[in-house]
């Protein structure tokens, strides 16, 4: 409903388009490029996340990520990529780390139910008929690490068609 979520969000996570340098560099710019509520939340889960050496490590990073991403901000509200994270934590908690991409697959789709519920736990997304931007952000962000992460057996899915009645503002919502 604030309409700066997705610019916000590509404006946060630009420094991990350079995964390449050191974590200490990279966790800086994260903090640094942070913007908005959506922002801070994204750049405090990756803090954690940037430091996984290894798919082992992988579950503890998203937890404490979790964690420190609802802390982020002054009023933490579920219905957002909190919810998000929370579903990936909950995901997670259950696969190891040499899951196969079967498996992968059934987390994404829980994945995407966290995205659809959104709707309905934010009056104002209920009101639009929307799901949450920042939850949305990091379901994409997530697929296409999924898809890496197992060689492409996870396809990589339109949102238009995955998301399609839950991207486009009902016509009956004003403010």
């Amino acid at each position: 409903a604030d309409g700066d979520t997705g610019r916000n969000l590509v404006i946060s996570l630009a420094p991990l388009r350079r995964p390449d340098r050191d974590t200490q560099s990279l966790s800086r710019d994260l903090l640094l490029s942070a913007r908005g509520n959506s922002g801070n939340i994204a750049s405090w889960f990756f803090q954690y996340f940037i430091h996984t050496s290894s798919m082992d490590d992988i579950f503890d990073a998203v937890r404490l990520g979790r964690e420190h991403a609802w802390q982020a901000v002054h009023d933490p509200r579920p219905g957002t990529m909190l919810s998000f994270f929370d579903a990936l934590a909950a995901a997670l908690s259950d696969v190891d780390a040499s899951s196969n991409h079967e498996e992968i697959a059934a987390i994404l789709m829980q994945l995407e139910d966290a995205v659809r519920d959104t709707v309905t736990q934010q009056p104002k997304l209920q009101k639009a008929g929307v799901v949450d931007a920042g939850a949305l952000g990091m379901f994409l962000y997530f697929e296409g690490f999924f898809h890496v992460l197992t060689g492409g057996r996870i396809p990589l899915r339109d949102v238009t068609e995955t998301f399609r009645d839950g991207i486009q503002v009902s016509p009956s919502y004003s403010e």
